[in-house]
């Protein structure tokens, strides 16, 4: 019997075909999966569904489930979306929709550096079926995508004009110069700003050139997409102290008194800087002919309200109010609050007194909203990761990973219903596949010797940013070899495999496996431990131990490897070393903080990653399966010998670079990279012919190949899609507004 190979099931793997790292064409041996059945419709030159002759019964039907754009004119201008009072209002030949899920899309694929927009037309034409399949209709870019992203995005509606994909376009504005002198205000700033805002203008309207050097994105923009773009939301997530010091040192800055947009009296610097850029965003789209609603981008750490106990001052020092900066009349597309709210990124949820309760992550979007009253609330990134790792414990179960797939579709699921339950205007999941260049905290020492350049070479379950997306990329194995071959031992065989983000170990036995079996790894020259049962001679970095009676597998890692040195704790909260000098590999969750007014420090929480998951990983029909499983044991029929597999994260061997077998040596004021050339693996198991020593190396690598699949459980997360966005009857315009629906009545000055 042999190794199982990663899984290919047709219910899961919707796309199989492995893709290596800059291939020519690599994408074109997967198949569009869209299996809509639709009449051919005439299409505009802009890609709007051109007028019909008079509708029969069949046609009215048609026209009912229709997502085809139905903009609006309103002050001489297109609203396919607008703002209506506190709701965001897509108009479509349906009817009205007035919650939006969707997801966010970024343009990484494995192997590339983050902010690489390595994404192909082959990948955007992909996954836009897969999208609809899935019934997403709104999808959120954080920034500009190349020009091929736009094109596959107009070719796809076009070619489905009744079921288009609408799109919110993210502008990123903000440079590390933002935090000079005149903050916000600096020249470079504002020209930068400027620019990026009126470059995403151009580009969904299918009017932008841009040559090699003058921008982080480069190319010639035609598609036209603009009647199916529905908002814009300018800036990343403004750093508090990056806003006080524009606020400091521009006290005397002028209000904004634009024809579309404006600032309230209230309003602070850095907010009229906003008003003032949303002003040129809104006059170019308006000279274009259309308007749509305009957001800022933040997050809880800039939000109006006050969190006295959270422990991080630093993000509780300025705001930056929505309510500040002001559409008028004339600006009939309106605007909204985008907030990106993550139940466990912040620790006021846990400690707030106001917040506490059956769930404080609730209690605190329930404020928000309240407090934007009038005003529609979105959340642009939200969801828990599939990742075995995870960066922080959440509010009622809502880690930042270490979920299976199911149950991360789960909880998503439960939130994106929970946005809609409190009248939220909409929300796009935090991403659309997974991205191996993401980085998180509580992991991010353990790399930093690696160049940026190697580090998306391999994917780590212990990274949970990394896994946060709906569609899964896996690794291509390298191929199993036998490191152990001995018919006549108990033991008779060992295999070995790898990809870029696990190791494999299978070990076939000729019977019921009764006693611990233990493995040790000899990473580094000179001294190690002793097997964590005390047996063997002490040369051992790692080690895993599995006792079959207890049915539990622990990895261990040498106390003067462990990298959770690294993590930022006081010495006295380092693990204190077990069995011999072994300690339980573990994550921070979060470090030891303060609460303000506070003397006795909150304690550290770690996350138990030593303690394997049991489980099978291969077949996702069998009865144990789990994509969190990280070791297996088939017991003996009288047919079959025992087969005892593990699959271990890189990242849990002590290495730092997989690719390049670079060891982390994390020693605490000078941490250092260690090549290792092969490793030396002892297996114990108390059986005839043990123990066992073999050597271990694999193939470094410079390109990855990979495969693409939907994660197990994304039907939850297609049922909740298709439920939340209903299409209702057409908004009538609020009288007296010139038909901007409430938008006017927020004023042309002052606060909402």
């Amino acid at each position: 019997m042999t190794n199982p190979p990663p899984p290919l099931s047709r219910r899961r793997f919707l796309h199989g075909s492995a893709m290596a790292l800059g291939a020519a064409g690599a994408g074109a041996a997967l198949a569009a999966c869209s299996n809509d059945a639709e009449p051919e419709q005439v299409v505009t030159a802009t890609g709007s569904p051109a007028p019909t002759p008079a509708a029969t019964t069949s046609t009215q039907a048609t026209v009912r489930d229709s997502w085809a754009p139905r903009p609006q004119r309103l002050t001489g201008l297109a609203c396919v979306a607008r703002q209506v009072n506190d709701r965001l209002v897509l108009h479509t030949e349906g009817g009205d929709v007035t919650f939006w899920a969707g997801v966010t899309l970024d343009a990484n694929t494995p192997g590339h550096i983050a902010g690489a927009r390595s994404a192909t037309r082959a990948d955007y034409r992909r996954w836009l079926p897969m999208m609809a399949q899935l019934n997403i209709r709104v999808v959120r870019l954080p920034g500009l995508h190349a020009a091929v992203f736009y094109e596959e995005l107009l070719r796809y509606n076009e070619a489905h004009p009744t079921k288009p994909i609408y799109l919110i376009q993210g502008v990123e504005i903000i440079g590390t110069d933002a935090l000079s002198t005149a903050g916000l205000y600096a020249e470079s700033v504002t020209r930068t700003a400027r620019t990026e805002l009126l470059a995403a203008s151009a580009a969904v309207h299918g009017d932008l050139s841009r040559r090699a050097g003058s921008a982080a994105v480069t190319g010639s923009w035609t598609a036209d997409v603009s009647a199916w773009t529905i908002a814009f939301v300018v800036g990343n997530r403004w750093l508090p102290a990056q806003l006080q010091s524009t606020d400091a040192a521009n006290a005397k800055a002028p209000a904004v008194r634009g024809r579309f947009v404006t600032s309230s009296t209230d309003a602070t610097p850095s907010e009229r800087w906003c008003a003032a850029r949303l002003e040129e965003l809104a006059a170019d789209l308006a000279e274009r002919g259309m308007s749509v609603p305009l957001a800022l981008a933040a997050g809880p750490e800039v939000d109006p309200l006050e969190h006295p106990q959270e422990p991080d001052r630093q993000a509780d020092l300025v705001a930056l109010d929505a309510r500040h900066v002001v559409t008028t009349a004339a600006w009939p597309g309106g605007r909204f609050a985008a907030y990106e709210v993550q139940p466990f990124a912040h620790l006021f949820l846990f400690h707030e007194p106001g917040l506490q309760g059956d769930d404080p992550y609730r209690a605190y979007l329930e404020q928000l909203k309240n407090t934007f009253d009038g005003l529609p609330l979105f959340i642009t990134s939200f969801g828990v990761a599939s990742a075995l790792g995870s960066g922080g414990n959440g509010v009622n179960g809502r880690n930042q990973g270490h979920h299976s797939e199911p149950e991360m579709m789960r909880i998503n699921s439960e939130m994106l219903s929970m946005y809609a339950s409190l009248g939220l205007t909409g929300a796009t999941l935090a991403g659309w596949h997974d991205n191996w260049a993401a980085s998180t905290w509580n992991t991010a020492e353990r790399y930093a010797l690696v160049s940026s350049a190697r580090r998306p070479l391999f994917h780590d379950p212990l990274t949970a940013d990394q896994w946060s997306g709906l569609i899964a990329h896996d690794p291509v194995r390298m191929g199993e070899r036998v490191v152990h071959d001995a018919p006549q031992d108990f033991l008779s065989r060992v295999t070995f495999d790898n990809d870029a983000t696990w190791a494999y170990l299978t070990l076939y036995f000729q019977g019921r496996v009764t006693s611990p079996v233990e493995i040790g790894f000899d990473l580094l020259a000179g001294a190690g431990l002793r097997f964590p049962g005390g047996s063997g001679e002490p040369d051992f970095d790692v080690a895993i131990r599995m006792v079959p009676t207890m049915s539990t597998t622990v990895v261990f890692i040498r106390s003067g490897l462990d990298p959770i040195r690294l993590d930022g704790l006081p010495r006295g909260w380092w693990p204190s070393p077990a069995r011999g000098g072994w300690n339980t590999e573990q994550l921070v969750l979060n470090r030891s903080y303060l609460l303000p007014g506070t003397t006795t420090p909150v304690s550290p929480s770690f996350l138990d990653i030593g303690t394997l998951q049991l489980g099978s990983w291969w077949d996702d029909q069998a009865d144990d399966y789990n994509t969190l499983a990280t070791w297996h044991l088939a017991r003996a029929s009288s047919d079959d010998p025992a087969i005892l597999r593990f699959r271990v994260p890189w990242s849990m061997l002590a290495m730092a670079d997989p690719s390049e077998r670079q060891i982390l040596v994390p020693t605490t004021f000078r941490p250092s990279l260690t090549p290792m050339r092969a490793t030396n693996v002892t297996i114990e198991s108390s059986t005839p012919g043990s123990p066992i020593t073999f050597t271990l190396s694999w193939p470094t690598w410079q390109r990855v190949a990979f495969t693409e699949r939907v994660k197990s459980g994304a039907d939850t997360i297609a049922g909740t899609m298709r439920d939340l966005t209903p299409q209702l009857p057409p908004t009538t315009p609020s009288p007296g507004t010139g038909g901007t629906g409430g938008t006017a009545s927020t004023g042309a000055t002052g606060s909402s």
